[in-house]
């Protein structure tokens, strides 16, 4: 009897060292993805995005959202919260679709009405549809089948 396995693939990258306010120097997890551009008609190349665990969904500050939509105040108006209170961004939710190695799928991205903000893959159909390792502040896998 032959018993076939689910094999999973993998994508794995190395964290990134940077600078930071508080302490000399911080490690980040940054991923790689490609988000097809509506606007464009192709896939586009996204690198030093925050694979963020604290984050509901994928966000692209202004400047990279205006690669993938026409008009980014199509999608619908969210005013996010973060850490502080009271502090609100502006942002726009646009299905679009993404790729991670040779995985691809739809997912809600919040295009901030700011340059301001980081490039983040988050959780809803995001980090959630992968199995994600961080290893000990050196890598982060994302395995799927």
């Amino acid at each position: 009897m032959l018993v076939k396995r689910n094999m999973k693939k993998e994508e794995e990258f190395e964290y990134k060292q940077e600078e930071s306010d508080v302490f000399d120097s911080v490690k980040r997890p940054r991923i790689e993805i490609h988000i097809f551009s509506k606007k464009k008609n192709r896939w586009i190349w996204v690198d030093e995005v925050l694979a963020d665990t604290g984050a509901d969904f994928c966000m692209l500050p202004r400047y990279l959202g205006t690669f993938f939509v026409k008009d980014i105040t199509t999608g619908k108006y969210v005013e996010i919260k973060g850490v502080v209170p009271g502090a609100r961004l502006i942002a726009y939710i646009h299905e679009l679709k993404i790729k991670l190695g040779d995985h691809e799928f739809e997912a809600p991205v919040a295009i901030a009405d700011s340059d301001d903000v980081p490039s983040i893959f988050g959780r809803v159909n995001g980090l959630d549809l992968f199995d994600a390792n961080f290893l000990k502040g050196k890598k982060v896998k994302l395995a799927w089948e």
